[in-house]
């Protein structure tokens, strides 16, 4: 069973598709640091946990939307159409 129909599709899931799902694989892991770094100050300062999650996930989502513009730049120059 072929998962793509052709390269174009394959190309076209690589550009678009493959950044979300590293941004979803990763996402946990950003959690969880952003989490240890964070949350005892959050906490300290709200004392409310709904409130620290909330400021933790805002971080995590900036976090993950900065490394995906990264790396889609950084590949960008290396992987570029002109080579």
């Amino acid at each position: 069973m072929k998962l793509f129909s052709d390269s174009d599709a394959k190309k076209r899931f690589m550009k678009t598709g493959l950044p979300i799902i590293v941004a979803i694989a990763w996402s946990p892991i950003i959690w969880i640091v952003v989490a240890a770094l964070l949350w005892p100050a959050l906490f300290a300062l709200t004392a409310s946990w709904v409130i620290a999650q909330v400021v933790i996930l805002a971080v995590v989502v900036l976090v993950i939307f900065f490394l995906l513009r990264l790396f889609m730049r950084t590949g960008r120059k290396f992987y570029s159409e002109e080579q």
